[in-house]
């Protein structure tokens, strides 16, 4: 298989998820590589019109044929599994109805908005996480969605209208340093609404807010057109998000031939690792005319190509350099500026710091910035300090 490169990489997914839909019923059948099961032309014939009539089962199987699943990966890549469970990927998209924050929130019954005269009243009912405006009874209870986020720094939910392909971003996210809820980031825009509409919950969200949202919390999602129905989406950010569907790869490995089955993604260099990273973490492509430093600090591949260090690396410098790509983001100092060392240092064409040659090149160099309700990140611009 050829092997994918550049912006090939970055639309793999995109392309597999939407052209394969017409012959996905073709190639169920085939469960093992070494002995494919005949059909009658009855058969292919009946599946077809079942497919055909039923999108949705259409996709589901989609997803069952191409994608193996994290727990598939254990087998072979057990140091690697268990690194990303660790990691905020890994746990970044529950159900709201089942996650510990709803349990909570029931338990505390209401939350009173920090800005606004509301009171957000939290209760559930068959099955569904609800939440409505105490003194706006006319306002019927939203059910709630999804809550994205792995609680590290914070957690957002969001109501998603599958039908009509529309959502909001609830006004209340959790944060962790709070160890309660709180203003959800930029919703200070929000406190004048309209208190018939949709904006009484937070910040409306059309069919392509509700994908960006969702996409960077999930290893896929649905086709377009689709409607946002839960069981379309693979939540959380899996092997598969960055590897591509390996189902197959999976199947020919239990029988000693995963080497045919080759990668669909090639990291072939920085710039198409940090292209990857920036399909969430993103990077110049999103910025707006007036982001703000507070901004820019959740655009880490942004500032890291800004950086002399990535524009003098002759292609070598990529966030791998730095950060586990499997695991949860290391917080050791002292090996960080271990990687900073092992190009400046006393040699030939290097540059060693004139200033504190053995300080702290992070606190320096790469400061790290207030992003929002005393959470703070690194924008990965290396600079000389005072840039």
């Amino acid at each position: 298989m050829k092997q994918l490169t550049g912006s090939e990489s970055r639309l793999l997914l995109t392309v597999l998820l939407t052209c394969i839909l017409g012959v996905a019923a073709s190639c169920t059948e085939q469960k093992n590589p070494t002995a494919p099961t005949l059909k009658t032309k009855a058969k292919q014939d009946a599946d077809q019109q079942r497919l055909s009539q039923d999108p949705a089962a259409v996709w589901q199987q989609f997803l069952a044929v191409n994608f193996a699943g994290d727990q598939a990966c254990a087998d072979c890549h057990r140091k690697e599994y268990e690194a990303h469970q660790r990691s905020g990927h890994s746990n970044t998209a529950v159900r709201m109805q089942e996650s510990a924050l709803a349990e909570s929130l029931v338990k505390a019954g209401d939350y009173q908005d920090s800005r606004r005269d509301q009171k957000w009243i939290f209760e559930t009912s068959d099955g569904d996480f609800l939440v409505k405006d105490e003194k706006h009874a006319a306002m019927p209870p939203l059910p709630v969605s999804w809550l994205l986020g792995s609680g590290t720094h914070a957690q957002t939910a969001i109501a998603v209208d599958e039908r009509r392909q529309k959502g909001v971003e609830l006004r209340w996210s959790y944060f962790a340093n709070q160890k309660g809820l709180g203003l959800t980031p930029d919703h200070e825009r929000f406190d004048e609404y309209n208190r018939n509409s949709i904006e009484c919950f937070g910040r409306p969200m059309q069919a392509a807010d509700v994908l960006a949202c969702l996409g960077c919390h999930m290893t896929v999602g649905p086709p377009p057109g689709a409607p946002f129905r839960a069981e379309f989406f693979i939540p959380n950010v899996g092997c598969e998000r960055c590897h591509g569907p390996r189902k197959q790869h999976v199947e020919l490995a239990k029988i000693g031939r995963g080497h045919e089955s080759k990668p669909l993604i090639n990291y072939a260099s920085a710039e198409q690792y940090i292209a990857a990273c920036a399909q969430c973490h993103r990077d110049e492509n999103n910025l707006s005319a007036n982001s703000q430093p507070n901004e820019l600090v959740r655009f880490q591949p942004y500032g890291l190509k800004k950086s002399l260090c990535y524009l003098n690396s002759n292609g070598k410098l990529s966030c791998a350099y730095c950060h586990d790509p499997h695991d949860a983001t290391s917080h050791n100092r002292v090996q960080y500026i271990k990687q900073c060392q092992s190009c400046h240092q006393a040699a030939e064409h290097s540059t060693v710091c004139p200033v504190k040659p053995q300080g702290d090149c992070i606190e320096c160099h790469m400061p790290a910035v207030e992003w929002t309700a005393g959470i703070r990140f690194h924008d990965h611009w290396i600079r000389k300090p005072g840039s």
